[in-house]
């Protein structure tokens, strides 16, 4: 790791921030293309980022599964509001990408479809992450762990960071000739989600601030099934059998008319299994904000046997013994963000983003699997793009002193608050579930905005003291921006596609809404476009 200097500023061709997979894959191929490269993280790199806990699983045309299905199975499920620009880059460039991760020693288990990668049960993307650390720190790439980037540098462009030192207490410069956002989604925003605490949204609030454009922040893909037994984390629990209940015993599938068993439920009908289980809860039948994942028995020992997968690790973890286990749904992954091109340049120049810090691949939804190919296909070009930015740049500007003071400002009132962080971010987090989580309508979407009109009042007052004090307070400014961003898209949107759904407006309207909604910011006013959706490779099947 590189120790930060004395007089705390620092000197790189390419400074990445966040350190899970787009951001390792951005790093390497920067630094292969002949370039100094910083990569900076909050936490240790490739140890807390929502990459870790992924399934381990890729998409991809390998063996029978083709390039021309894989393509059109992606625009299909993001509802056709997906960039196929970008997806027809995903598809054609993902074999190649991914088998390359042998290179970095990945072990890559190849079938037809994609890849995968193990390593401890939870943590399979440690499969991903740990060798390319090793590989990025072993062809010289710096690392800089434990510091939150706070806002961008820029001039005529971007060229460099300000950060918190966590451990240090202590604000420092990173100047760079590029920069590379690689800080992963925003689900931390919902009040459950099974994303590391960390993530916070911190990139697309750093793009904002800079001049950058966010696309389709309205839309969020929540999983039915989290843990929600009280004590335990809200971690993703996929039961492969069993059936979903209410307080009074209703079998929810069958009630709503979903005649499938629970598997095919929550993989292919996901959001609308999410929105009945919400529709339970909030309608008074659920059983402490959850219901109940009843699992079968084995007739001799009555030990559920509906647990497989990480549903059994995390049984077996937590010690789950009753076949009757609390659910919920958590939001799960963001497919809104940062607006880029084919090699991750953003609107601002010597700005470029790769990984779920971005939108437009996804569409209205996710396709499985298509969340780590993305990360490495974009990770590589976007690392590319960046190191050939390099070329042209000859000097940087002088380093900020007066954005750094005006943080040590920021910090010095946090001491005279009279609120506390973790007060005003369950507000937040609290407020964006309530209103703006599976079911949404025009009502509660007004309330919310509300809501958080008057945290934001509240937050010139937020009181930090201690270190990790000061990140939260850090983080909550971005929590709060990025919710203000999703509520409104999600507001504007007045209909129902993939993830986004509003209960008051519940069909899909292709003749108005097929297009991406837009937001930048001027003069601290958030500002709206509205772009129409490329349908140049796949368009609408009547």
């Amino acid at each position: 790791m590189l120790s930060i200097s004395g007089d705390i500023l620092l000197l790189t061709d390419v400074l990445v921030i966040g350190g899970g997979a787009a951001g390792l894959r951005a790093a390497i191929a920067a630094r292969e293309s002949g370039v100094d490269v910083i990569l900076a993280s909050k936490a240790p790199m490739g140890y807390a980022s929502s990459t870790l806990y992924a399934g381990g699983g890729f998409r991809a045309a390998l063996g029978d599964y083709s390039a021309e299905r894989h393509f059109e199975e992606t625009i299909i499920g993001g509802k056709f509001l997906n960039d196929q620009e970008l997806v027809r880059t995903m598809v054609l460039e993902g074999p190649k990408r991914l088998l390359e991760l042998e290179k970095f020693g990945v072990k890559v288990y190849v079938h037809s479809g994609g890849i995968r990668v193990s390593a401890t049960p939870l943590i399979n993307g440690y499969g991903l992450t740990k060798p390319l650390r090793d590989y990025a720190e072993s062809i010289g790439i710096k690392f800089l762990e434990g510091v939150m980037a706070l806002d961008l540098i820029k001039d005529e462009s971007v060229n460099g960071a300000v950060f918190y030192d966590i451990s240090r207490n202590r604000l420092f410069i990173v100047k760079a000739k590029a920069v590379i956002l690689a800080t992963g989604g925003y689900s931390q925003v919902f009040l459950r989600t099974d994303n590391p605490v960390r993530v916070s949204g911190d990139g697309c609030v750093m793009a904002l601030k800079a001049g950058a454009t966010l696309i389709d922040m309205e839309f969020v893909q929540f999983f039915p099934l989290g843990l929600a037994e009280k004590g335990f984390p809200a971690w993703l629990f996929p039961a492969s059998s069993g059936r979903l209940v209410n307080s009074v015993g209703e079998d929810i599938l069958e009630k709503y008319g979903l005649n499938v068993n629970l598997y095919t439920a929550i993989i292919k009908f996901r959001d609308f299994t999410s929105r009945i289980i919400w529709r339970e809860i909030a309608e008074g039948r659920g059983i402490d904000e959850a219901v109940i994942l009843e699992l079968p028995t084995a007739p001799a020992d009555q030990i559920p046997v509906g647990f497989t997968g990480i549903s059994k690790v995390l049984a077996e973890a937590f010690k789950l013994k009753s076949n009757r286990i609390k659910v919920a749904p958590l939001a799960h992954f963001t497919m809104g963000g940062i607006k880029v091109n084919l090699d991750g340049e953003t609107t601002v120049p010597g700005l470029y983003a790769c990984g779920e810090v971005t939108g437009g691949v996804h569409g209205a939804n996710r396709l499985g699997g298509n969340a780590l190919t993305e990360a490495i296909v974009f990770g590589a070009r976007t690392g590319v793009a960046a190191a050939k930015w390099v070329e042209n740049v000859t000097n940087l500007s002088e380093a900020d002193d007066d954005l750094i003071r005006r943080y040590e400002d920021l910090i010095s009132s946090f001491k005279n608050g009279r609120y506390k962080v973790k007060e005003l971010r369950f507000r937040v987090k609290k407020a964006m579930w309530t209103n703006c989580g599976i079911i949404r309508d025009e009502n509660k979407l007004n309330l919310l905005l509300k809501t958080l009109r008057e945290v934001k009042d509240d937050l010139d007052e937020v009181y930090a003291f201690s270190r990790s004090e000061v990140l939260e307070a850090f983080e909550l400014r971005n929590l709060l921006q990025v919710s203000e961003v999703v509520a409104t898209s999600a507001l504007l949107r007045r209909e129902s596609r993939g993830a986004h759904y509003r209960s008051d407006l519940p069909e899909q309207d292709d003749k108005e809404w097929l297009k991406h909604i837009c937001i930048s910011l001027e003069d601290e006013e958030i500002m709206v476009n509205y772009e129409p959706v490329n349908l140049k490779y796949l368009g609408l099947k009547c």
